[in-house]
């Protein structure tokens, strides 16, 4: 509680809000009350860890987002959440490995389509020039409707972290397809590798495969 010794227009004694009013050497004096520093907090190695996995993976979704919004479409759908919320929930459990501060992305693991349609069978890929050839074995007995299924593709440049992409490939009974990507060749850097996925989605858009990682390829 503040006074006003001496009427109105007396001098200010005490605190109204965030100011403090005193007399000081004969004189009134009205000055901020001085803030409280909050203390800093000191983080865990378990906090700092779990901030990193976020920061991995988000970095990854946000280069084939395009991609994951096809990929995870499905796995939201009668929610109210978005193809990424998945993706990331995903791969900040299960495709993150490492101790802190040591903590990678392991692609093998890498999910980048969700569903229960069958996959591809023994994919394989292989690069000519500046395009992955993509292969994979068509099962004889699956039906006329399952053949007509499109394949996805990716290929994800650990270099530049940049990714080429096709949603709606060729159809399963045809049994391969490219991929052309654009690569900026460097001599001597290690990490030039071309980290490859495929799955199938249905011709009507209403059925998915998990993704399968086909290998990396060096460029």
């Amino acid at each position: 509680m503040a006074r006003l010794k001496n009427g109105i227009l007396g001098p200010l004694i005490g605190k109204i809000a965030n100011l403090v009013g005193y007399v000081r050497l004969g004189q009134p004096v009205i000055r901020m009350e001085a803030r409280k520093r909050k203390k800093k907090r000191v983080r865990s190695d378990a906090q700092k860890a779990v901030n990193l996995r976020f920061k991995i993976v988000k970095s990854f979704i946000a280069v084939i987002s395009g991609f994951i919004n096809v990929g995870y479409k499905l796995d939201v759908a009668g929610t109210t959440k978005i193809p990424e919320n998945n993706a990331v929930s995903y791969h900040i459990n299960e495709a993150v490995t490492g101790t802190y501060p040591d903590l990678v992305l392991d692609y093998s693991k890498v999910l980048i389509s969700r569903g229960k349609l069958s996959g591809p069978l023994n994919p394989t890929v292989e690069l000519e020039g500046d395009v992955l050839k993509f292969k994979w074995d068509v099962d004889p007995k699956s039906d006329w409707k399952r053949k007509r299924d499109q394949v996805m593709l990716l290929a994800y440049k650990t270099a530049t972290h940049e990714s080429d992409y096709i949603v709606s490939g060729a159809r399963r009974f045809e049994g391969e397809d490219e991929l052309r990507v654009q690569i900026a060749r460097h001599k001597n850097r290690k990490d030039d590798f071309l980290e490859t996925y495929m799955a199938f989605i249905s011709d009507d858009r209403q059925s998915i495969s998990n993704s399968v990682y086909v290998g990396r390829v060096a460029v």
